[in-house]
């Protein structure tokens, strides 16, 4: 059999600087309803409002606007028994289980590079961060974090993906037995960045801040707590959602039951939303710097199978393919005669463009095809060895 070399795969959502020609358009908000059960989606302003039934009652909210169609994950808990998280389209659509069997989903955050999503489990005595794959029916499931004190709930979950760190609020009956602590994605280095704080409740990151709500408002500070500002001492925030586009922060406000926007300099707050349930978490559909990292092009929005290059070929080529949702992929060669000859790719894959060096060496020359399958999408091209 030939030797195959394959280069490895270039992920465009991995060292690139995001564009900013898809802002943020929509905010997605739970309203912690049994009777209900509702998602409300909204534009940016408040108007448009469209509801979005769920099987449960919502608690937190994550949206994937690297996926097409965007995906929203929702963490559903019931007033009894054990909760889930979902995943569907944003308007609510396509509806699928990601994770099942799981009690006080508090937050949820998405890692869109690896395609884990992390949340908080709050039961006010026995509290946990997990995290699992994001594409997969409770696919590796790993425990980062725990605390077993009781009266302390964790609430508030901020990563920043670039640097694979996560921060989190931890809170207990006391300002001095409340926490915001940062660590590593891995839940190593522990830290704490500030105790005493007040009623600590979310906790959002973006381009190297942090912003949290507690008593004493709406914060803002570096990611080391250090340098904090009080943008609005007003703000009685339960969940927080940055828009990095528009530069506004978004809250629910757990005293009036609505949702505000203010500027990231805290001036021009407004109402938006109110009048619709009990909100708990919110998100917007775009959030560009939860990768903090410089991209050069947009991510490939739907699957494609390039040409190889060159072509004809002696005796290398070069393949690229696009692939706009991860998931298994497989990409083959075929002589004429249908007969597999080269397995290139036999794996998942993130979202991203890959490229792939094929070494037809010990082929004889001729017609060949490469077939891509990836879910339903598959598509074949022919390529030509001539030595």
């Amino acid at each position: 059999m030939k030797s195959i070399i394959l280069s490895t795969a270039l992920i465009i959502i991995s060292f690139m600087h995001i564009s900013y020609s898809q802002p943020a358009s929509k905010i997605f908000c739970a309203s912690y309803n049994d009777a209900t059960c509702l998602v409300y989606s909204a534009n940016l302003d408040g108007t448009g409002i469209d509801q979005i039934v769920m099987p449960l009652r919502p608690k937190c909210i994550a949206i994937d606007w690297s996926s097409s169609p965007h995906k929203m994950y929702v963490g559903l808990v019931p007033t009894s028994g054990n909760g889930k998280i979902i995943r569907c389209d944003v308007d609510g659509s396509n509806q699928e289980d990601v994770l099942t069997e799981q009690i006080g989903i508090n937050d949820i955050e998405l890692d869109l590079i690896n395609r884990k999503i992390y949340w908080l489990q709050n039961t006010y005595s026995d509290d946990r961060i997990f995290y699992a794959d994001m594409d997969g029916l409770n696919s590796n499931v790993t425990q980062i974090y725990a605390t077993t004190v009781a009266a302390r709930d964790l609430w508030g979950l901020a990563i920043d993906v670039t640097n694979q760190r996560l921060w989190i609020t931890e809170r207990g009956g006391t300002c001095y037995s409340s926490y915001i602590r940062r660590m590593n994605c891995s839940g190593t280095d522990v830290t704490i960045l500030k105790n005493p704080v007040c009623n600590p409740h979310d906790i959002e990151y973006f381009n190297n801040k942090i912003f949290w709500g507690d008593a004493d408002g709406l914060e803002c500070a570096n990611t080391d707590a250090s340098g904090m500002t009080t943008l609005d001492s007003t703000a009685r925030i339960n969940g927080l959602a940055i828009d990095g586009t528009n530069n506004k922060i978004y809250w629910i406000d757990y005293y009036q039951n609505n949702v505000k926007r203010v500027n990231h300099d805290g001036t021009g707050i407004v109402e938006i939303l109110s009048g619709l349930g009990s909100f708990t978490h919110l998100d917007t559909d775009y959030k560009p710097d939860i990768l903090d990292a410089d991209f050069t092009t947009e991510l490939p929005l739907e699957f494609n199978l390039f040409q190889n290059y060159p072509n004809p070929f002696n005796p290398t080529t070069t393949i690229q393919f696009d692939i706009p949702n991860a998931g298994f992929v497989t990409l083959k060669v075929y002589n004429l005669l249908g007969q597999e000859v080269a397995m290139l790719v036999n794996e998942g894959k993130k979202i991203g463009r890959y490229e792939v060096e094929f070494d037809g060496s010990k082929l004889p020359s001729g017609i060949y095809f490469y077939r891509l399958v990836a879910g339903d999408y598959v598509s074949t091209r022919k390529f030509i060895l001539i030595k």
